[in-house]
C-alpha cells in the first residue's frame, strides 16, 4: 500500500521537493506531471471546484504514480478533515489558522492516538487492505500523514511561534492575498510592510523548530503551467 509522504520525508531529510497545485480535477494532467517527476499534487478544497468523488479519484491517480496527494481543506474542523483523509489525502493544509487552539484542533483531527483523536471509519485506503493488526495500521497511517497550517491574518502572524510549536504541525505556509488584506494592503502581497512581516514571522517559526513552505517546496499552479507552456511552445 502506498504510504509515502514526500513532504514529511523532505522535512526530515532537509531537501527540496516540487509539486503542482490544482484548482479543478484534471486526472490526465496529474498523471502526465507525475511522469515528469513532481513529488506531490495539491488539491485546493477551499477555493477549487472539487467534489468529494473528484478528491478520491485524484488520490488514486497520485498513488498510482508514487506522488503524495495533499489538500487544502475548507476549514480546520474535524468532520471536514476526516472526510478528506478518508478519501486518501495524505497531507492536510488548514487555512485561516490564528491561534494555538485552532492548530491543536487540526492535529486532533489529522492523527490517530496517541498523537490525536482522528476518527476511524470506512475510508480508503487503510480500511481495505485486510490488516487485522489495527494498532500497527493506525501507527502506519500517522507516519504517512502531514499537517500544515496557513497563516493569513495579522493575528496569525502574532501567534506564529506558539502555533509552530504545537506537536503534529509539520510546516507553515502563508495565504498571501488574505494576509496582505489583513495588514491593510489589499492586492499587494509584495508590499514592503507585508514582506517584512512575513520574514519576521518565518524566522519565529523556524526558531520554534518548524519550516515554512518556501524553505523546502517549489510549486506552481496548474493554470500558470498551462499558460507558460503555451507561450513557450506557441511563440
Amino acid at each position: 500500500m502506498f504510504n509515502h509522504n514526500s513532504l514529511k520525508q523532505a522535512i526530515a531529510d532537509n531537501r527540496r521537493i516540487k509539486g503542482v497545485h490544482f484548482t479543478y480535477p484534471a486526472l490526465a494532467a496529474m498523471e502526465i506531471l507525475a511522469a515528469g517527476g513532481i513529488d506531490y499534487i495539491y488539491i485546493d478544497g477551499e477555493h477549487g471546484a472539487f467534489t468529494i468523488s473528484d478528491i478520491e479519484a485524484a488520490c488514486i491517480a497520485a498513488e498510482r504514480h508514487g506522488v503524495t496527494p495533499i489538500a487544502r481543506v475548507p476549514d480546520g474542523t474535524a468532520p471536514v478533515i476526516t472526510q478528506f483523509l478518508d478519501r486518501g489525502v495524505r497531507g492536510i493544509v488548514v487555512p485561516h489558522v490564528e491561534t494555538v487552539e485552532q492548530a491543536r484542533i487540526a492535529v486532533e483531527a489529522t492523527y490517530y492516538a496517541p498523537l490525536g483523536q482522528r476518527s476511524f471509519g470506512g475510508g480508503r485506503p487503510y480500511a481495505h487492505i485486510g490488516n487485522r493488526d489495527l494498532p500497527s495500521l493506525l501507527a502506519m497511517a500517522n507516519e504517512g500523514v502531514s499537517l500544515s497550517v496557513m497563516i493569513e491574518t495579522g493575528k496569525g502572524l502574532e501567534n506564529i511561534a506558539a502555533i509552530a510549536a504545537v506537536p503534529g504541525v509539520d510546516y507553515l505556509s502563508y495565504g498571501m492575498m488574505d494576509l496582505c488584506q489583513s495588514l491593510g494592503h489589499p492586492g499587494e502581497p509584495r508590499h514592503p510592510r507585508v514582506t517584512a512581516a512575513v520574514e519576521k514571522a518565518s524566522a519565529a517559526a523556524r526558531a520554534a523548530g518548524k519550516p515554512v513552505r518556501e524553505d523546502f517546496i517549489a510549486f506552481a499552479w496548474i493554470n500558470d503551467l498551462v499558460v507558460e507552456g503555451a507561450r513557450q511552445l506557441l511563440p
